[in-house]
């Protein structure tokens, strides 16, 4: 069944309203009547309407404020507004569209401009709505897949009990593509995990997600980081979109030997702070393509030596390219330079001074880019 539309006519001349009336009355809509801007509030407050003509000239609320209060009304619905004016001047439809006119119409009224006007208005509402509909069913998607991601993403990581590991994690939008992950692995080993994912929003969060199920099911079976890297690279291959690709860092704890062996898929270096030197080191390997491009690609493994008081940190890229208002990245030398005053610091105190440090850097505070690290304290 098609859906009528109601018009409102407003307008304190009897005549007028009835000029209206018989020429919309034969379109199959459904017509209301007032003759002053006060009860049309009355009416558009108590019934939903999908177009309002007003005159300008009335008793008690006119049509200018009668608009004002109609546009101002954050609870209304979009209602488009039709000013009926006997002033043909270019300033008196200025006026009006600043106010929140949306057409005018000449006065006396050529009804065949009327019935032109008023379905042209009609459309645009009906395309309002219908884009409104999509977006609300968008949004409540949007938090259905926010809401995944806040469960495949740890809050904490009290499961790890040794080393002390804390991680940040602030997408630009509601979801984001980047991830991290800790896990227990076979012989007291600890497996440290963080990803980014091109691309924002839906696309890159279904990636995220099915990434790290992958990640999840292969990780505690896997000793060798590069093994784990050559295996879900050729398992995300397959399901990856054209132009989709991750870089991911992955590094296994071996605390019988205190060493790490960590291999690296086209990552943002992560940075190694040495407590017995106090020095900083960035950690890479010489092979790692991104994850999901080529099929059968070689990964490296290295291993280095960790001490007592050494922290490690694992980060994506939209914490060093944040930018200042001369369009200067925060950069991997601030970074060291915070993390080689701050390594005393713990856990989430240092995330959150981390996050703090960079945000105040960056200009007006804007992100173009995901942003998430964790903090490994050994």
């Amino acid at each position: 069944m098609v859906k009528k539309s109601k018009i409102l006519i407003v307008d304190d001349s009897k005549l007028n309203r009835a000029v209206i009336r018989k020429t919309l009355s034969g379109l199959d809509m459904i017509l209301t009547e007032c003759e002053n801007g006060e009860e049309a509030l009355e009416q558009i407050l108590s019934d939903k309407f999908d177009l309002v003509l007003t005159d300008t000239i009335m008793p008690k609320v006119d049509g200018i404020q009668l608009i004002k209060e109609i546009k101002q009304n954050q609870s209304l619905d979009f209602l488009p507004v039709i000013l009926m004016t006997g002033n043909d001047s270019v300033d008196s439809k200025i006026m009006g569209l600043n106010i929140g006119a949306d057409d005018f119409l000449q006065k006396p009224i050529n009804q065949k401009e009327l019935v032109a006007r008023v379905y042209s208005l009609l459309r645009l509402k009906s395309m309002h709505d219908l884009l409104y509909e999509k977006n609300k069913l968008i949004e409540n998607e949007l938090e259905a897949a926010k809401k995944v991601q806040q469960f495949i993403i740890p809050e904490h990581f009290d499961f790890i009990e040794y080393p002390k590991v804390s991680g940040f994690y602030k997408p630009m939008e509601d979801i984001g593509g980047d991830f991290y992950d800790c896990y227990n692995l076979p012989r007291g080993k600890k497996g440290f995990l963080i990803a980014d994912v091109t691309g924002h929003g839906i696309p890159a969060a279904l990636v995220v997600t099915m990434t790290k199920m992958i990640f999840n099911i292969y990780a505690s079976q896997f000793l060798s980081t590069k093994d784990l890297f050559n295996l879900v690279n050729n398992e995300v291959h397959d399901l990856l979109l054209t132009g989709q690709y991750l870089s991911s860092f992955y590094a296994i704890y071996d605390p019988r030997k205190q060493i790490i062996r960590f291999s690296n898929a086209g990552h943002v270096l992560p940075l190694l702070y040495k407590s017995r030197t106090g020095k900083i080191y960035e950690i890479d390997t010489e092979k790692g393509f991104f994850i999901g491009i080529v099929k059968d690609c070689e990964y490296d493994q290295k291993a280095v030596k960790i001490e007592k008081g050494d922290r490690l940190l694992m980060y994506t890229d939209g914490l060093t390219e944040l930018k200042n208002e001369v369009k200067e990245e925060y950069g991997t030398e601030r970074l060291k330079e915070f993390l080689k005053i701050n390594h005393s610091v713990k856990g989430n105190d240092f995330c959150k001074n981390l996050y703090k440090e960079v945000l105040s850097y960056s200009y007006k505070k804007i992100r173009n880019d995901d942003i998430a690290f964790l903090y490994i304290e050994f």
